[in-house]
């Protein structure tokens, strides 16, 4: 049995965490199986579909903008060998599945992907497969090698000059913000009555940290996980064990606000907490209650304030267009981000993606989504604010902080 795994084609890269879980999971579960890797943004679409042609099954893994390049490169493989199976999974296809079982693709995974793939390399065939929520105690470290970590660290150390990559501390976020596809709608765990949020020991995680870090000589480490602090004894667990062990690399957490307190930030300061994350969102406490971010502006400003007091950097992500925002609304953001004096700054658009509150079947369904994200889209408009307008504030925000960008942001005003 001969199964490639294929991560998606964006203008960033980052290590296929979830492909080098499945693939330790695979190996770990089967004796007879060979596995290979491509990347879209390392690997051109022929060595991809060259290298998928002799394969029993192709496997990808698909965000809604890198779907469209896994349906084109499914293709291709099938036009040259229509005998391979093709199968999707991600966020995208758990999303919108139904939209997702076009010409090209045979299966679609929905949830995680461990179980899923298992069941469908042993004979399943059914169009759709589900997934289940796996216990970390069941899983394998993420096979590194297989994923060729090494390609994305040195991304990171020619862009930063540090050798980084990323760790995963849990699974599934108990919040329910709106915008997001981790957030209200689960799409990883639609049908359960509960989130099965599971968290890795401190022993285990750090036990992959030190490994990891000594076979890539990492210079900084940071965490898959969209919300590192959910549970604040979590987080002192973690930075306790990490400081006993002695084990001094500086990682980089995203943090949500709400859940934070001082005792945190300064065991964080003691366990080299470098950088962290905030999804700030809004300035505007109404438009923070509507999409149901579970934070407040004072909780934020106390949060960062604890964060500079221990000379933790913070990064802050702010995102234009909610649907019930005005221009009051976003005067209050921007009032904010003044305030705030972060290391970092962030400035997107909303993207309804599927999975998310914000999204209508009806009106988006037709989207180009691989020409389409956060950082740039052309049709979404707030029920106050053009398209154009929205544009327009993010131009001028990321004007206003142009010094203090975040990467993602820098980049893409150096391609204009």
């Amino acid at each position: 049995m001969k199964v490639i795994l294929v991560h998606g084609k964006y203008f960033n890269s980052w290590e296929a965490l979830g492909l080098g879980y499945i693939g330790a999971y695979l190996k770990h579960n089967m004796k007879d199986i060979e596995i290979g890797f491509y990347q879209g943004y390392f690997d051109d679409d022929r060595t991809i579909v060259k290298g998928c042609l002799d394969a029993d099954i192709v496997a990808f893994s698909c965000t809604t903008p890198t779907f469209p390049y896994a349906a084109a490169i499914a293709r291709a493989v099938k036009q040259e060998n229509s005998g391979v199976r093709t199968v999707v999974g991600g966020y995208h296809p758990s999303a919108a599945p139904g939209e997702s079982l076009i010409k090209g693709i045979d299966q679609v995974v929905i949830g995680e992907g461990e179980a899923a793939m298992l069941d469908i390399v042993m004979g399943n065939r059914e169009r759709t497969v589900y997934g289940r929520p796996m216990e970390f105690e069941e899983l394998p470290w993420p096979d590194r090698e297989l994923i060729h970590n090494k390609r994305n660290i040195q991304i990171a150390f020619n862009d930063n000059m540090k050798n980084i990559t990323s760790f995963q501390s849990h699974r599934a976020c108990p919040f329910r913000c709106k915008y997001c596809a981790d957030g209200f709608n689960k799409v990883l765990y639609r049908g359960l009555k509960r989130v099965p949020v599971r968290h890795r020991s401190a022993q285990d995680l750090l036990d992959e940290m030190m490994e990891v870090t000594d076979t890539y000589k990492l210079d900084l480490v940071k965490f898959t996980d969209p919300t590192w602090n959910t549970s604040v004894d979590r987080v002192v667990e973690f930075c306790r064990e990490k400081i006993r062990r002695g084990f001094t690399i500086p990682f980089y957490p995203n943090i949500h606000a709400g859940v934070c307190t001082e005792e945190m930030f300064y065991l964080m300061a003691e366990a080299n907490c470098y950088e962290i994350a905030v999804g700030v969102e809004s300035g505007s406490p109404k438009v923070l209650k509507q999409i149901g971010k579970g934070t407040t502006v004072e909780k934020i400003k106390r949060t960062v304030g604890w964060a500079k007091k221990m000379g933790i950097l913070v990064r802050g992500y702010f995102i234009i267009g909610m649907p019930d925002e005005t221009e009051d609304d976003l005067k209050l953001t921007e009032k904010l981000a003044d305030e705030l004096e972060l290391d970092e700054y962030g400035f997107t658009i909303l993207c309804p993606y599927p999975g998310t509150q914000m999204y209508d079947q009806q009106e988006h369904g037709s989207t180009d989504w691989e020409n389409t994200d956060e950082y740039s889209n052309d049709f979404w408009r707030s029920d106050h604010l053009s398209n154009s307008r929205l544009k327009e504030w993010q131009q001028y925000l990321t004007g206003k902080y142009r010094e203090k960008l975040t990467w993602h942001n820098k980049t893409l005003i150096h391609q204009k």
